[in-house]
């Protein structure tokens, strides 16, 4: 198995759920709006036997006319057309911006042309309902409600491949699902926001930002002493200071 960080960059964010640009070792939250907190955005590309897979698409930012997502994995050494699954944990905008693009035409294209994207269908269902609310971007959510290349994931848990399953959570959004891949005796976890960071393992806490917050604390309590016992490599999406570790109780 090959884990590659997709790091798209670290940004300050507060409940308007706009992300801005932060510079750790030269901004300052103080200097943000209140209630900011500065996150770390970063999608995985992992390789198994079988597929290319791609966890989570990030904020869709762009440079020079590039999507940032792209320039990583072309630097990485792979084209957005390699890979063969896109999982998505849920449809906030800084895990799912990135699945595609509108052109001057405001024709939409999938950023892997020849990719599978799974999604849980009850989250789109409910993404699509929250029309006032800013985690949400509603124009790709349109578009991707309709692509062809969607795989839409009805089921609590269950397999996407030999090497990939999944499970509805319930956590952080009405229904995120969170992904284990296996390959040649190792497992690597993504928690998505049900475990963003290192930390959200070693503290004991349910978080008000999340849908259901008892519900992730006590899962997480569950996957601290599996992960720890089974050597799990922990894909973190949010951390700042860190990509990927194995937990240690």
């Amino acid at each position: 198995m090959t884990i590659i960080p997709l790091r798209e960059g670290t940004f300050s964010v507060d409940f308007s759920k706009i992300f801005l640009p932060f510079n750790s070792e030269t901004d300052q939250l103080a200097d943000r709006p209140p209630k900011s907190v500065a996150v770390a955005i970063q999608p995985f590309l992992v390789c198994v036997r079988e597929d290319i897979v791609l966890l989570d698409t990030g904020l869709g930012t762009t440079d020079a006319g590039q999507m940032t997502l792209v320039r990583l994995l072309q630097e990485a050494g792979f084209g957005p057309e390699q890979v063969t699954k896109v999982v998505l944990s849920h449809l906030h905008k800084d895990h799912a911006n990135g699945v595609g693009y509108f052109d001057e035409h405001d024709r939409f294209t999938m950023t892997f042309p020849n990719a599978a994207y799974y999604i849980q269908k009850r989250e789109m269902t409910f993404a699509r309902q929250q029309e006032s609310n800013p985690s949400y971007n509603q124009r790709l959510l349109a578009a991707l409600e309709k692509h062809p290349q969607v795989v839409w994931l009805e089921a609590d848990e269950g397999r996407l491949s030999e090497q990939i399953t999944f499970l509805v959570t319930k956590g952080h959004s009405p229904f995120h699902q969170v992904v284990w891949m296996q390959d040649a005796g190792q497992t690597a976890f993504f928690g998505a926001d049900e475990v963003p960071q290192l930390g959200y393992l070693k503290r004991n806490l349910a978080y008000k930002n999340d849908f259901d917050g008892k519900q992730g604390m006590t899962l997480r309590k569950q996957w601290a002493v599996e992960a720890a016992a089974q050597q799990w490599q922990l894909l973190l999406y949010h951390d700042i200071k860190r990509a990927t570790t194995v937990f240690i109780a």
